[in-house]
């Protein structure tokens, strides 16, 4: 393990999460790394991380606490279906803003975040995980945490990758399953899921795509204000 980063009991313990989908020297793409808390686990594991962010304050915050680990990466940039220049909507909470007004909309009106405000905008550069790809090189993970974008993100890729995880919303859940569908456009993919930030496979046995979609519907009814990350493992 790569002792650059100091860990807590807590970070430890993702780490060891992590170590199903990611060992030493694998390639990580980072979507939506925000201020790093998962990029440093990743850092933590050895892995090669580039970490996209479009958020100017943000990627002044990668830079200045990573900029010494050679592992690590920054790409000042968001990742969509094409190249573009667009517009993100800045959250007086940094961790919620996002490039999708169906996301910012639902979650407001499920009362989820009623208290926030989307007040800002800047514009942002826009590329895709294929032209990323090509840079680096295929990666073994990518996580994407996009807040409500995540299927403008992978429509962006071609090809399969061995790992990729999704963050999931009850209000915005149909996004979740268009994700999944696009997933299992790319190859052959089963599917998990954990729920808030606990970081424990949910499903003691990987699904297919329409088992993982009742798992989801059954949790969503059940809590109309679930979240979680939806795991997707290449099989062939």
């Amino acid at each position: 393990m790569n002792n650059f980063l100091k860990c807590s009991d807590e970070e430890k313990e993702q780490s060891r999460f992590y170590e199903q989908f990611i060992t030493k020297n694998d390639l990580v793409f980072d979507v939506g790394c925000n201020i790093g808390s998962r990029t440093k686990i990743f850092l933590n594991l050895g892995a090669n991380v580039v970490g996209f962010e479009p958020q100017s304050d943000l990627c002044d915050h990668l830079y200045a606490h990573l900029k010494r680990n050679k592992k690590f990466s920054l790409e000042r940039t968001a990742l969509g279906a094409t190249t573009e220049l667009k517009e993100i909507k800045i959250s007086d909470a940094h961790v919620l803003s996002s490039m999708s007004d169906r996301w910012i909309q639902a979650t407001q009106d499920s009362g989820r975040f009623i208290n926030y405000s989307w007040d800002k905008t800047e514009k942002v550069k826009v590329s895709t995980l294929d032209e990323k790809i090509l840079m680096y090189g295929t990666p073994k993970y990518i996580k994407i945490d996009v807040e409500g974008y995540e299927l403008e993100v992978l429509k962006g890729l071609s090809n399969p990758v061995q790992n990729i995880s999704i963050e999931f919303t009850a209000e915005d859940v149909e996004n979740s399953y268009n994700c999944i569908d696009y997933i299992t456009m790319l190859g052959d993919f089963s599917f998990n899921y954990s729920t808030g930030e606990n970081l424990i496979l949910s499903e003691q046995k990987w699904k297919s795509k329409d088992d993982i979609k009742n798992c989801l519907n059954r949790l969503c009814i059940k809590n109309n204000k679930a979240w979680g990350d939806v795991y997707a493992k290449l099989l062939t």
